[in-house]
């Protein structure tokens, strides 16, 4: 049975720590570990405990051009980002990371504001008249996301000095999305071809149920195993909804908290013994010295794998299923402008 994969979740004060100090980033970025959460706080309901945080995307932004090697997944809800500035966002930060990066979608965010009861998305902003906050809501955004960061292929971009042409614009699609919020796309950058990854904060059964056919990867706060076998078992009921490969499922991780004045490593140990979990976010707690002294001490005592590349690698997820194959051209086929090739120029040095 492999070991099940080691990831960080990280809060606001983390994250604060990494922007600030070179050396502890540098640590963070030697780890071996399969990404970082930035911004866990946003969506688990304790950042309501504290007033300053750091934008999870704003953060992964600047850690991921200072590292070569960590991956980081953005915190966010739709509560507070509508899905069009999520899918720009975390495909701009893919591109430029080189595959680094992804999204943890959670129900709540602390930090966003409230709007009125059964409107509580959006709603607070008052930038419409706001809709219901729950697992269905997260669901709609998460197809909405991923329909917007297939509208525009990477492979499109050809720059062709020949023909003259830079975009196969005929391969921009419409992601047109009628749901719970209503897209007409397509995305105003183009997305890396892996696709990024997308994963859920699954603070309820409901939510895990909600997940299941939609999202690359499930993380489970702590649970008791009777609760972590029923996450399984809903993830491998909806097997291969969302993949081109229809066997793979969803991965499952499950949160430890960690402290200074405990071993984690017997409970890893356990959960990994589960057989039912492809990996474990360790969670440091709010001091800064709980995470060095994790990234120093405890990290190399409980792996020394370091994994591939991508993110998407990393966790051995198969690509998504395309999901418009019948949305039309956004633009017509470009045409090859008149005018010398650049292969009849000739250049005088």
């Amino acid at each position: 049975m492999p070991a099940p994969r080691l990831a960080l979740g990280l809060s606001g004060r983390h994250l604060q720590a990494l922007a600030t100090d070179r050396a502890l980033l540098a640590r963070l970025d030697a780890a071996p570990v399969v990404f970082t959460l930035a911004g866990v706080d946003r969506i688990d309901g304790t950042g309501r405990l504290r007033s300053t945080t750091l934008d999870s995307s704003a953060a992964a932004a600047v850690l991921t051009a200072r590292t070569s090697y960590a991956a980081f997944l953005v915190a966010a809800a739709p509560q507070r980002d509508h899905p069009y500035n999520l899918a720009r966002r975390i495909a701009s930060l893919d591109l430029l990371s080189g595959e680094r990066s992804g999204l943890v979608l959670g129900i709540h965010d602390a930090f966003a504001p409230a709007g009125p009861s059964g409107q509580e998305v959006w709603g607070g902003a008052g930038l419409s008249p706001g809709v219901l906050l729950g697992p269905a809501t997260i669901r709609d955004a998460t197809i909405a996301i991923r329909k917007l960061l297939q509208s525009w292929p990477i492979q499109s971009v050809v720059a062709d000095l020949e023909t003259k042409i830079f975009v196969r614009a005929d391969e921009i699609r419409q992601a047109a999305h009628q749901g719970i919020f209503s897209i007409a796309g397509p995305l105003t950058v183009p997305a890396p071809a892996g696709q990024p990854v997308i994963a859920w904060y699954a603070e309820s059964v409901d939510a895990v149920r909600a997940a299941a056919d939609v999202a690359d990867l499930v993380i489970l706060p702590p649970a008791q195993p009777a609760e972590i076998e029923q996450a399984h078992r809903s993830l491998s009921a909806a097997a291969g909804a969302q993949f081109d490969d229809p066997s793979e499922r969803p991965r499952l991780f499950v949160e430890l908290r960690y402290n200074q004045e405990t071993d984690p490593a017997p409970q890893v140990a356990a959960i990994g013994a589960l057989g039912n979990v492809d990996g474990i976010l360790l969670r440091p707690d709010e001091s800064v010295e709980a995470l060095v002294e994790l990234l120093e001490t405890v990290l190399p005592r409980l792996t020394s794998a370091r994994p591939g590349w991508s993110l998407r690698d990393r966790l051995g997820l198969p690509r998504p299923a395309y999901l418009l194959q019948d949305a039309p051209a956004a633009f017509p086929a470009p045409e090859p402008q008149p005018g010398p090739r650049l292969s009849d120029l000739t250049f005088r040095w």
